[in-house]
């Protein structure tokens, strides 16, 4: 059965969303490899890394969904990522991982706030988001423990 005008146009509105998704996942993927690069701190290390991997692991679970909404996925271009290899503050790394990690779940939160979305997609999204934001509990206890 063929979708109709509206279907196709939420369709194609759930796809953009979750692209804006994809690429803030893909930039926050690229920032914490870069982070991570700099960090002396073996765990803070590790951390940060698990951090890619699973921002990594959501990526490519949303583009998964947007093709089989018959979309296509949006890639961050590697040029868009401004980071130096200088020498890395770890209170810097962290603050800097407290931005992406709003980002990420206002992001997250938008997504989750539109009406049209379906409620199995709504699941995936609200599981993605609720790991993100336990990742990011990791490194502020793991903060906090190193103080």
């Amino acid at each position: 059965m063929p979708l109709t005008y509206t279907q196709n146009l939420a369709q194609l509105h759930t796809v953009k969303k979750l692209n804006t998704l994809l690429q803030a996942l893909q930039e926050a993927k690229k920032k914490f490899e870069t982070f991570a690069s700099g960090i002396k701190n073996t765990q803070l290390h590790q951390t940060i890394i698990s951090l890619a991997v699973e921002n990594n692991q959501y990526a490519t679970e949303l583009s998964s969904l947007i093709q089989s909404l018959g979309g296509e996925t949006e890639s961050v271009e590697t040029g868009n990522i401004k980071m130096t290899r200088t020498k890395i503050v770890e209170k810097n790394v962290l603050n800097a991982c407290e931005k992406s990690e709003q980002l990420l779940v206002k992001i997250y939160k938008e997504v989750l706030e539109e009406s049209y979305i379906y409620d199995s997609l709504k699941k995936i999204i609200s599981y993605q988001m609720n790991g993100v934001s336990y990742a990011f509990q990791k490194i502020k206890l793991l903060n906090k423990l190193q103080k």
